[in-house]
């Protein structure tokens, strides 16, 4: 299942609260449970349809991957959650079912649960993004923010140019409270999403943290040269005129 979780997170600060999306600034549509490791598909060749072709009966009561796959499509994540369970239990070493698995038990609301199967599947493939990003993102959800960093830097290894890695791993050292590491990151993140309003607007809140405020200005009006009409806009403006009265 290569999911990038998108739950919205706040950025609480003693000079402003704002609602950022941890990955929503991932452009693509959460995508369904998939093997480990893309592979290329073949051109599809036109055949004739047979004039009676028999019935096929549902795969997914013989494979519980192919049942838990087909419950997640259809919005059952009980039942997907029940098929991956089988699916680890009859192969424990099977990454893309502890991968799935983990992600649905995260899904349930117990990402610490989900944790030990995320890892596993790490261990097992150390070099598939997907898994680690995955496992940084349960250890986000339970506040140890500093084995999250780890992870996401891991993984943003794993695929430098992807931008909402890039994000994350700003947002999880923004949580530490190193602000300066975090400025570092989203910056890197602005210039791989140039047209990408959160990263500016996660640069303003860090720059306020280090009582930076011009820095911190520049970050917001940038933000909103580039952020639709929305109702942080206004809370933004509010932001910079506070900012720019004497103290």
């Amino acid at each position: 299942m290569y999911v990038r979780y998108r739950g919205p997170v706040v950025l609480a600060g003693s000079v402003i609260s704002l609602i950022i999306l941890l990955v929503v600034i991932a452009k693509r549509p959460e995508p369904e449970p998939a093997a480990a490791v893309a592979v290329p598909r073949a051109a599809p060749v036109a055949v004739a349809a047979p004039t009676a072709a028999p019935a096929q009966p549902d795969a997914g009561f013989l494979d519980p991957k192919t049942g838990g796959m087909a419950a997640y499509r259809s919005g059952d994540y009980a039942s997907a959650l029940e098929r991956y369970r089988q699916a680890v239990n009859r192969n424990p070493n099977d990454a893309d079912a502890l991968n799935n698995l983990g992600q649905l038990v995260a899904r349930s609301g117990d990402p610490a649960a989900a944790i030990p199967y995320l890892q596993k599947a790490v261990q097992l493939y150390p070099a598939v993004w997907t898994y680690r990003f995955n496992l940084a993102h349960a250890r986000g959800r339970t506040g140890d923010w500093s084995q999250a960093a780890d992870d996401y830097r891991q993984a943003r290894n794993l695929f430098p140019d992807d931008y909402v890695t890039q994000f994350n791993l700003g947002m999880a050292l923004h949580k530490l409270g190193d602000e300066e590491a975090a400025i570092y990151e989203f910056r890197k993140g602005a210039e791989l999403a140039p047209s990408e309003p959160s990263f500016l607007m996660a640069l303003g809140i860090s720059y306020e943290k280090l009582n930076r405020q011009e820095e911190a200005i520049k970050a917001y009006e940038q933000y909103l040269t580039l952020s639709p009409p929305s109702a942080d806009v206004d809370k933004v403006k509010a932001r910079i005129e506070a900012l720019r009265r004497p103290a």
